[in-house]
């Protein structure tokens, strides 16, 4: 998918000084830059999720002593 995008100059040339230093496209990296930006917020927004769904008490939890007792860990 195209699209556009506004830089900033700083922002511009440091991914063509990247680019050009390692001999990949510009776009390339930004597209690196854009998936590995939106696996950090997914995991963020997922947790933040889950944490809503914790508080609202909609979320079954396990006590460390329960994950123990399941995974035969007991002492």
């Amino acid at each position: 998918m195209a699209t556009s995008i506004r830089l900033t100059d700083e922002l511009e040339h440091r991914i063509k000084k990247l680019a050009a230093t390692t001999g990949r496209s510009q776009s390339f990296y930004i597209n690196q830059m854009i998936e590995d930006g939106i696996d950090r917020v997914e995991q963020i927004y997922g947790i933040m999720h889950e944490t809503e769904q914790y508080q609202a008490g909609d979320l079954h939890t396990y006590s460390s002593d329960d994950l123990r007792h399941e995974l035969g860990l007991e002492r």
